[in-house]
């Protein structure tokens, strides 16, 4: 049995034995690892590698989401094949079961690359103290495509990617003079003393915008390596036989700037594919195909890591890794269909149905190895409380926590593209998905909300050429998500196998010593899955009309927009009431509660709407007098209810969803969405620079076949929102958690851009806030109110291309990603209550940073 006291207990021995990473059985990957290499320049800057990333779950679209926002896209037809969950912030739509055939190869041709990142060529970062540190970065891999005998088309490819070096960034360390235990108790003062042990060994050097900012350096190390092989082989006349095999691995060593900060990861993803194809007749072919998906992923605490997650109000830097850590997970989904295409005069029909097997195994749940909070509280600063060793609140998992679960999807759908007339085509079909409620196999608890068999997407679009150039594309479908299996998992944290404890004004040494486990009525924080949960879905409509105009470029103009219905949300309940006669104190928040079984109670259920709407003008040159041109201006507003298309409704989202007070939840949380940004303009253009054709042969040579080419992007900054940072009496509502937000003295602040650390502080100056007054349940400041630093970006090239006999070519090319080295700041330190409130100590993007490239292809 995994027991939270184990973990107690060894943080009690951390004063003289490091800690050991939490090693897992299974290492799994729901996310794939970033791009190996590019070819055509992106919009997005290279990110600052001090953002750290968990590349599970839908961690990296969220982090993206609030970094650069979403890419609005118009559906121009949607097939009833898959689903197109939030295609419209530019999601891909979901994979299809079935391979396409590769065009057959003449004769054998294949590409190999190398890029190489050095850091002697890059620029600072912002705050960066000193010279850039060495690292480095490279990529390299190949592709080989032929024809074998009797076994028809292949084609293979690998690449490998490592990073090595230094990561630079901004921490908030204790002071000369805060870094000794204030405790009398023995062991307390212990395990305080690891606590600021865990802090480098600097004292702050960036004083110039906060008293405890240190800039700092920590190395880190990736691992990447990919392959594929594909093979097409042709049976007969008749019948063709489509194979492939990918696998993807990635290890990181993540970077520490304080022990334990992040943890380490090890990504392992395996998928083969096969598809048969029958050709009935010349109208009618049959497809049949089957999938094998393997994912593995480990995450777990660097062996430096004090053990718990302790948080300080964001006073100084909190102890990691986060609370969600470790995740041990195995995931295997098998899936098998069949598909019959027909075409009949002037109709292209599609049918088909698939099934999946999905399995879930692994260890996870939140606060495994418990966690911490010192606060402002008893009179006393976060700092001060910290060097006393008197935390608010611990919370942690007692219990076995080893779990597998399986559920079956099933997916039938038919469609038909109609061209009722040579200028105007209809597509209508309707697509079916049935999700069977998940079962635990070893009987340890049952989900409770039933097999979701209701799901009919509707697909209509239509293309209509209406003359003098002009044509006109709409879309309408409605389109479900899914129930993560992140989701309904944490049904594990309940009675009989676990406990999930939280314990205000706790021992440090020993949090749990006020409860009796092995009592049937002991106290505990549940997590309930709502008996009706079913899966969240979406309207999503477009409407594009496009025309060529001079120089055969193309204009479209865009209306895009979707509602999304049943979100994830959690909803955080039997919290501490105000009671007459009674002091609010973090002592008595349990005695305050209206159910004493419980400490929070935690609901996940379908919560929340969310809104987008968006207009956008586009404008496409394509390949003239050797220049390539396209631009798009996009003017859009999303809004939700505290949860958007990313939500699981677990781990930081249970945090994130929660209300400052346990009524009007929804009203309380409404607002812009996270990503949202009004204003969003793109720019991409490729030259190939003419050669001085009259010129010497010589001059001639050296101009030829050189191409530049770029990418630019500015977009409004995404939305700020500000909190009180501690739940203590004289800060917050007292009842028993975090997510308080300040009262608002000042209105004229509201919309601002809190965009450059010379203003951010002067904006957000403390004279236009206020902490809750007692017995006030939430501040007045809402959501998403005020905006982080806008979003610009330049990335460009140059490039050469070699031409050798035997059609072997070769291209050198440098890039530059941030050319103008433009830093796009990161929101300020948004916890009222934390001695930093209001300054921005970090950058998401990298400085300048260049590239060199080579590319032959043969």
């Amino acid at each position: 049995m995994l027991l939270l006291q184990e973990v107690l207990l060894a943080l009690a021995l951390l004063g003289d034995t490091p800690g050991h990473p939490e090693k897992p059985a299974a290492k799994a990957a729901e996310a794939p690892a970033p791009a190996r290499t590019q070819t055509r320049l992106t919009t997005s800057g290279q990110r600052n590698e001090n953002v750290a990333i968990w590349f599970i779950d839908t961690n990296a679209v969220k982090e993206a989401n609030i970094r650069v926002g979403t890419t609005t896209t118009a559906i121009p037809e949607p097939l009833a094949e898959t689903h197109y969950f939030a295609a419209e912030h530019g999601r891909p739509p979901a994979e299809l079961l079935m391979l396409k055939p590769a065009s057959a190869p003449s004769n054998w041709h294949g590409e190999g690359f190398w890029s190489h990142q050095n850091s002697i060529f890059n620029a600072r970062t912002f705050f960066q103290v000193g010279s850039v540190k060495p690292s480095h970065r490279n990529f390299y891999g190949g592709r080989l495509t032929g024809l074998l005998p009797r076994l028809g088309a292949v084609t293979a490819t690998f690449s490998q990617g490592k990073i090595r070096g230094m990561v630079n960034g901004n921490v908030l360390v204790p002071l000369a003079n805060e870094r000794t235990p204030l405790a009398t108790d023995p062991a307390v003062r212990a395990i305080v003393q690891r606590f600021l042990d865990a802090y480098p060994n600097e004292l702050p050097n960036r004083t110039d915008f906060d008293p405890r900012a240190l800039n700092t350096n920590s190395p880190q190390r990736i691992n990447n390596i990919a392959g594929t092989f594909r093979l097409d082989t042709p049976i007969n006349a008749k019948n063709k036989l489509l194979t492939s095999y990918s696998i993807d691995r990635q290890q990181i060593i993540a970077f520490q700037l304080v022990a334990g900060q992040n943890p380490d990861t090890e990504i392992h993803n395996h998928k083969a594919r096969m598809t048969w194809q029958r050709s009935i007749s010349a109208t009618t072919q049959l497809q049949m195909g089957v999938s094998y998906n393997r994912n593995r992923s480990a995450l777990y605490s660097e062996p430096n890591a004090v053990g718990p997650r302790v948080r300080f109000g964001y006073s100084v830097e909190e102890l990691g890794p986060d609370s969600s850590f470790p995740v041990n997970r195995a995931t295997n989904t098998y899936r098998y269909g069949a598909a019959l295409l027909h075409q009949a005069g002037r109709h292209q029909i599609t049918a088909g149905a698939d099934v999946s097997r999905f399995q879930l195994n692994g260890i996870e749940a939140n606060n495994i190895r418990g966690q911490f909070q010192f606060g402002a509280n008893f009179g006393r600063s976060s700092i001060e409380n910290l060097r006393l060793g008197t935390p608010n609140m611990f919370e942690g998992a007692v219990g076995e926590l080893s779990r597998g679960y399986r559920n079956w999807t099933v997916n039938g759908y038919v469609a038909d593209k109609w061209k009722l007339h040579p200028r105007f085509q209809l597509y209508y079909g309707l697509r079916y998905t049935a999700d069977t409620r998940p079962v635990e196999v070893q009987n340890r608890e049952t989900i409770p909300y039933p097999t979701d068999a209701n799901n009919f997407s509707p697909r209509v679009s239509l293309a209509w050429q209406a003359g003098q150039g002009w044509v006109v594309r709409a879309m309408y479908t409605t389109t479900f998500g899914q129930i993560l299996p992140v989701t309904y998992q944490q049904i594990r944290n309940n009675p009989p196998s676990i406990l999930y404890v939280m314990v205000p004004d706790p021992y440090l040494a020993n949090p749990l010593r006020s409860l009796d486990l092995t009592s049937p009525n002991v106290r505990y924080s549940p997590t309930w899955l709502s008996s009706d949960l079913s899966t969240p879905y979406s309207h999503q409509y477009n409407t594009t009309i496009e025309r060529k105009v001079f120089a055969g470029s193309m204009l479209r103009l865009s209306y895009i927009g979707s509602r999304t219905i049943k979100l994830l949300n959690t909803y955080t309940q039997n919290r501490a009431e105000p009671i007459p006669g009674m002091a609010l104190t973090t002592s008595n928040v349990d005695a305050r509660r209206a159910d004493a079984r419980y400490y929070d109670v935690k609901h996940v259920v379908n919560g929340g709407i969310a809104y987008y709407d968006g207009g956008q003008v586009a404008w496409d040159l394509p390949l003239r007098k050797g220049l390539i041109f396209s631009t798009n201006y996009t003017f859009s507003k999303a809004i939700d209810e505290g949860n958007d298309f990313t939500a699981t409704a677990a781990n930081k989202d249970i945090s994130n969803f929660r209300s400052q007070y346990q009524y009007d939840t929804l009203k309380d949380r409404k607002g812009l969405s996270n990503f949202d940004s009004t204003h969003a303009f793109s720019m991409n253009y490729a030259w190939d620079i003419p050669a001085f054709r009259s010129a010497a042969h010589w001059l001639r040579a050296a101009t030829s076949n050189w191409q530049i080419s770029g990418a630019n992007m500015w977009k409004k900054g995404t939305p700020l929102t500000l909190f009180v940072g501690s739940d203590g009496p004289g800060y917050g509502n007292v009842d028993g958690g975090g997510a308080d937000r300040p009262n608002l003295l000042d209105p004229t602040i509201l919309g601002a851009t809190i965009g450059h650390p010379d203003t951010a502080p002067i904006i957000l100056s403390r004279n236009k806030f206020a902490y809750i007054t007692p017995g006030q349940h939430a501040g007045t400041l809402g959501r998403g109110t005020m905006r982080k630093s806008s979003i610009w970006n330049w990335n460009a090239s140059v490039a050469r291309q070699f031409r050798f006999p035997n059609e072997l070519t070769a291209q050198l090319r440098a890039e530059a990603f941030n050319l103008s080295n433009t830093p796009q700041f990161d929101e300020p330190q948004r916890n009222l209550s934390s001695p930093a409130f209001g300054k921005i100590t970090n950058t998401l993007n990298d400085g300048r940073v260049f590239q060199l490239g080579l590319r032959f292809v043969f």
